[in-house]
């Protein structure tokens, strides 16, 4: 009885190992299995402060912390870029209020010149007219002088001689005297209205002076808004390094690496972060030559990861690249001298998953991978 039992137990076991190695075999026939596996991305971004460097004095993430788009990362001591800027906007308020004060004078000058150049210029042209009225005058009473003092001597003449009353030569003396008192009085007219000519050019080259005042200040006015536009255009540069001093996530993922700690003085560039995109995670099998039969894009993969096991992921090959990566390594192999072993190369199949996940995967897991072969 116990012979017949043991022969039943050694039976199944037979029966078992048989069938586990058909099942193997089977296995490795339908699908290619390796744990050359690895969790990749193809987004892996060294991000760090864009045009500014400086003393670190807040971080905010670890390294395997999820962030968002825009999230801040980390700060850089603005205190001296600060400064800077406060600086520039007292330079421009002191520059603003220095031309509120030019427009002011300007407005005043510009309308008295202005009204005063054009009223002096009208009293100019007004007296210059009564000047030539008066001396167009001071020639006629010049001629009536000069004919009357003809007839005054011709009447005296008749009179002495008793060809005509003394009355008549009254008449010619009194008309011809008033013609002379009239003609110095035009005379002195003239003379008071060119003193009051000068005076009133006088008062137009005084009044184009303030224009030409209105003209620097306007100068002033157009070198303060030169200076203002400079100003404007340094503290629109400090305004951007205050931005660029505050680390944001360029996309939303996960922290691969920190780089450096708080209180840690960073150059222009330099990484503080790696950002990993969990989008564009991916799984990278190193498969052997061997086993890259019915391997190709399109086939389906079941995918198993070492820090998950209880994790289903399945997936499907995206890309099979077209060299092994023995290719590229650091350091070839040189089989020059014709020294050679053989040596099963591994050729780089990139899968996509397409279930699973993806949150949990940390780039550079490893893990297993099963390709169903195609025909």
């Amino acid at each position: 009885m116990r012979k017949k039992l043991i022969f039943v137990i050694v039976f199944i076991i037979g029966i078992i190992s048989i069938g586990t190695g058909i099942y193997l075999i089977l296995q490795h026939k339908w699908y290619a299995i390796t744990n050359a596996v690895f969790v990749e991305s193809k987004t892996i971004s060294n991000i760090g402060f864009n045009r500014v460097g400086g003393k670190i004095v807040k971080m905010t993430k670890e390294e395997g912390d999820p962030v968002k788009e825009g999230e801040i990362l980390a700060e850089i001591d603005q205190r001296d870029i600060r400064l800077k800027k406060e600086q520039l906007e007292k330079e421009i308020e002191a520059l603003g209020k220095q031309k509120e004060q030019l427009l002011l004078a300007l407005s005043r000058t510009a309308i008295q010149s202005s009204s005063s150049v054009s009223i002096s210029e009208s009293n100019a042209r007004s007296l210059e007219k009564k000047i030539q009225a008066l001396k167009n005058k001071l020639k006629a009473l010049d001629a009536t002088i000069e004919q009357l003092r003809r007839d005054y001597d011709r009447n005296k003449f008749l009179y002495e001689n008793n060809a005509i009353a003394k009355r008549n030569l009254e008449v010619v003396e009194t008309e011809l005297k008033a013609k002379i008192a009239e003609r110095e009085a035009t005379l002195d007219e003239i003379k008071s209205l060119e003193e009051q000519l000068k005076s009133a050019i006088s008062q137009v080259e005084y009044s184009k002076a303030g224009m030409t005042v209105t003209k620097e200040i306007l100068k002033q006015i157009e070198s303060i808004d030169a200076k203002i536009w400079v100003l404007r255009k340094e503290l629109e540069d400090v305004n951007n390094l205050i931005n660029y001093s505050v680390l944001k996530a360029p996309f939303s993922g996960k922290i691969g690496k920190k780089y450096v700690n708080v209180g840690a003085v960073v150059a222009p560039g330099q990484p503080v972060y790696a950002i990993v995109n969990p989008k564009d995670i991916y799984i990278l099998v190193l498969l052997e030559e061997e086993k890259m039969e019915g391997v190709k894009p399109g086939a389906k993969a079941k995918i198993t990861i070492d820090a998950y096991p209880n994790e289903e992921y399945e997936g499907v090959v995206s890309e099979i690249l077209p060299t092994s990566a023995a290719k590229f390594a650091l350091v070839p192999r040189d089989i020059s001298a014709g020294e050679f072993t053989k040596v099963s190369q591994r050729i780089p199949v990139k899968i996509k998953i397409t279930k699973g996940d993806i949150s949990k995967l940390v780039v550079g897991m490893g893990g297993e991978v099963k390709i169903k072969r195609l025909k």
